[in-house]
């Protein structure tokens, strides 16, 4: 460790007057003093994380799910932590590093065995979204998963001799928030090959860190791109998300961490339906920005709008919970509809049909990608009044919508109403049903069967659904 620490540059992050941007706080001027003495090992990009898995293939083995996740693939297996914390007069938990490591390290040893073939890569996406900052209490901030935890999860598979492991990072934190937190040098502390996929346009990446894959039955995307490494034939690809809150996913876990392996440019799928620039307005996050990217590529439904609205309006008869929250889409209706639209003589909201549009554009993403195993971790996370709740879980499943059921429900949700997982398993990509869904926890007495979901304790995190002002929080 010390040896590594002296290749170790200092942050060359330069920090501006408050506040601080990286999870919309402000923090003090003595914690941006002692961000700038973390230290800064430097960025690496996806094609580092190639070149990284291809020298390491010949020292590994990957690891092995144990028999019974492996036999039940649609099942769902709940670990509980131990972490213990409490709040400071902010209202915020303390890093915890040391408890988030051990829980991480514990995980792997519950769910995996040694592998007996060498060779191949492990590839791990955490949902290291965003929240970071110089306040060091920012890595547990209930949005991204605890880069603890992602460092004790790669030393248990190395005890294992799993040693080929690159961690990839896409979304909205970038390379300065990593540093300024302190998660940068926990990586590097744990000798973790740690990639950063945001670049600064799509146009940035080399043709070989991007991989396209056919969706010929996507409602929105006809044509995928993935990160490389995410679709080789022998890369183990562990989904590990974070039981996070959001005003459009309302429950994002392993089927929108899965955003995170997509280049920028096609990895935002937060769009808003409507097209930008049409009768004055200007929506910057159209879908039509991602769509003038590679315009001769069809990599999109040109009838994508259509289709939005007609399966919106299907959803509605079917009684979809809080699904036209605010009253956009009656408006809509009300000023004419389809036609007022398009002869320019109404511009709706720029949330109209979001959720369905959201909902759509993810399962294609899903249904053309597999990760080996999906868990989310789930030991503190945060509501949509921003309020940290220790929670002490980990879902695991080989099916995603499994795993986010599972998920869904511990958070205070119940799946059988969100919106998401509804098109999802109407999609064929799993069940959403947790009154038929297989249930063990996992202990260290090995593996039980849950006799009745009902009886799972279960927090409370309510959502704030589609940002509408005045709305309360909403529970599914």
């Amino acid at each position: 460790m010390s040896n590594r620490r002296e290749f170790m540059k200092k942050s060359t992050v330069m920090f501006s007057a408050l506040p601080v941007f990286a999870g919309n706080e402000a923090v003090s001027a003595r914690e941006i003093d002692k961000s700038k003495e973390r230290l800064d090992p430097g960025v690496k990009l996806v094609r580092d994380g190639i070149k990284f898995a291809r020298e390491n293939k010949k020292q590994n083995t990957p690891p092995v799910l144990r028999e019974e996740i492996m036999d039940n693939p649609n099942a769902v297996f709940i670990i509980r932590t131990n972490v213990k914390s409490v709040k400071d007069n902010d209202g915020r938990f303390p890093p915890e590093n040391e408890q988030f490591e051990r829980a991480g390290y514990e995980t792997v040893g519950k769910i995996f065995r040694k592998g007996s073939v060498s060779g191949g890569t492990t590839y791990i996406k955490p949902n290291f979204v965003g929240g970071f900052n110089a306040d060091e209490r920012s890595v547990n901030n209930g949005i991204s998963t605890h880069p603890a935890y992602v460092a004790g999860f790669c030393e248990a598979l190395r005890s294992i001799g799993n040693r080929n492991i690159v961690v990839g990072a896409n979304g909205g934190a970038r390379h300065k928030n990593f540093v300024e937190s302190g998660l940068s040098e926990i990586m590097h502390e744990h000798d973790i090959c740690f990639t950063e996929g945001k670049y600064d346009s799509f146009h940035d990446y080399e043709k070989s860190e991007v991989v396209w894959e056919e969706c010929p039955d996507g409602v929105v995307m006809k044509k995928i791109p993935f990160f490389t490494l995410t679709k080789a034939k022998d890369t183990t690809f562990i989904n590990l998300a974070k039981s996070r809150i959001h005003q459009l996913g309302l429950t994002t876990l392993t089927i929108k961490n899965l955003q995170g392996i997509m280049p920028v440019g096609y990895m935002h799928i937060c769009n808003s339906w409507i097209r930008a620039s049409r009768n004055g307005s200007n929506v910057t996050w159209s879908l039509e920005n991602a769509m003038k990217l590679q315009p001769n590529k069809k990599i999109f439904n040109p009838n994508y709008q259509r289709e939005i609205e007609d399966l919106y309006v299907k959803h509605a008869r079917m009684n979809y919970k809080y699904w036209d929250e605010g009253g956009i889409v009656r408006d809509y209706y009300k000023a004419g509809g389809w036609d007022a639209y398009k002869n320019g003589s109404f511009v709706p909201d720029r949330r109209i049909f979001w959720g369905e549009q959201w909902g759509q554009r993810m399962m294609d993403i899903n249904s053309t990608i597999t990760p080996y195993i999906n868990l989310v971790e789930g030991v503190v996370g945060i509501d949509g009044a921003n309020k940290l709740h220790l929670n002490n879980f980990i879902t695991i499943s080989r099916n995603r919508v499994s795993c986010d059921s599972m998920a869904s429900w511990l958070m205070g949700h119940d799946p059988r109403e969100l919106p998401y997982l509804r098109i999802a398993a109407e999609r064929g990509l799993g069940s959403n049903d947790i009154e038929a869904m297989k249930i063990y926890e996992i202990t260290d007495r090995g593996v039980e069967k849950v006799s009745d979901y009902r009886n799972i304790p279960r927090a409370r995190m309510g959502v704030w659904v589609y940002s509408v002002k005045g709305a309360p929080l909403r529970y599914f």
